[in-house]
């Protein structure tokens, strides 16, 4: 534990100095980044394994999740996992179980998988009028209160010491849809847009008052809250973070209905919203200019895909990208990508490249990656 307090002592601030220059769009020198795994052999170093979200490891993922010293002790390994690398790193942590918070709180029952983050079963079913005999939650109803168990359990063994993440909240329209159910919720959109919207409003208020008891937590026990789940470090105050995965199933114009009014009034309630979605959701960028106070976007580069993405908000917004999950559209090894990348983009400004395939796909025949040449790339 001291050896990761002392990292955190000399890597923070500078890596947090540059990091709210990125949030800021003032990074012109350089893109920021980060080096995770690495999907394969590495030249100067040693690829690191998420904590988060990789199904390897000691345990298996629901015997990870299920027991906050395990969780805790994989995290801390990852940290002096990325320690060992350069990149603009801030040590923390993270008490995330997946997309299964909000969903359990309306009583979704909650399936654990063995290798894999658990799942929530829809609770609304074909009626879209049950959405009015939801409970009524509080932050502590389903696992919303195993999650603000585990932010104290952290804090109470690091010695306060590491700064703590934001959970997993998804996003108003992503929590909805499981509640719901994909299907019937997206069918409602055109059938019940009433009760669609009643719910999404349930929802929005629930993620606000969560989002806030987890922060205070944090705070009173006079530690760093980061109020970003999704790289890089994020300065308190500036915004929150969210997923809105399901964007990617709806038009522009149900985006505007269903999704970007909740959306703002999380970006009201914390200052500014930075968000996640995966899959190709660029049918969407009209529509997410009408977002209030947008930070960033965080996105698979062969999935989104990374070219109109950084044409149209490069230099607007902070960009973090990773490799994605595209099944045809694939990089040639890690090199690639960062090259890719960096000639796509109009600026430095608010760039930032996740170099890691914890939530992508490495090519057939991925290259061994040379750090060094990683580094080169990023002009650092």
């Amino acid at each position: 534990m001291a050896a990761i307090a002392d990292t955190l002592r000399a890597r923070g601030e500078e890596a947090r100095a540059f990091l709210r220059r990125l949030w800021r769009l003032e990074n012109d020198e350089r893109p920021g980044f980060l080096i995770g795994d690495l999907g394969g052999p590495a030249i100067g170093g040693a690829q690191v394994r998420s904590a988060l979200f990789s199904t390897d490891g000691k345990d298996t993922v629901r015997e990870r999740l299920l027991d906050p010293a395990k969780y805790l002790h994989a995290q801390l390994e990852e940290i002096e996992g990325q320690a060992a690398l350069r990149g603009d790193f801030v040590p923390t942590l993270c008490p995330a179980l997946g997309v299964v918070g909000i969903p359990s709180a309306f009583g979704c029952e909650v399936v654990w998988w063995e290798r894999d983050f658990p799942a929530a079963r829809p609770v609304v079913g074909d009626d879209p009028e049950n959405v009015y005999d939801l409970p009524v939650p509080t932050t502590r109803s389903g696992e919303l209160g195993r999650i603000l168990d585990y932010t104290r359990y952290f804090l109470d063994h690091t010695g306060r010491s590491i700064p703590i993440r934001l959970t997993d909240i998804q996003g108003p329209l992503d929590s909805a849809a499981l509640v719901f159910g994909h299907n019937n919720f997206l069918l409602a959109m055109k059938t019940h847009p009433r009760e669609v919207h009643h719910l999404l409003q349930l929802v929005t208020d629930l993620t606000i008052a969560f989002a806030r008891e987890q922060r205070d937590i944090v705070r009173e026990n006079h530690a760093e809250f980061v109020p970003a789940m999704f790289q890089p470090w994020m300065p308190d105050g500036f915004g929150i973070s969210v997923s809105n995965d399901e964007g990617v199933m709806v038009s522009s114009r149900l985006h505007d209905e269903f999704s970007v009014p909740y959306l703002n009034q999380l970006s009201d309630a914390f200052g500014g919203i930075y968000i996640h979605s995966c899959g190709r959701w660029t049918h969407l960028l009209a529509s997410l200019e009408g977002v209030k106070n947008l930070r960033g976007l965080e996105f698979g580069a062969s999935e989104a895909p990374y070219e109109p993405v950084l044409q149209h908000f490069g230099g607007k917004v902070a960009l973090a990208c990773r490799v994605g999950l595209h099944r045809d559209l694939r990089f040639n090894g890690m090199a690639d990508y960062v090259a890719r990348i960096r000639k796509a983009s109009l600026t430095n400004r608010g760039l930032f490249i996740h170099v890691d395939i914890t939530n992508g796909i490495p090519g057939d025949e991925w290259p061994v990656t040379d750090l060094n040449q990683i580094y080169r790339l990023v002009g650092c």
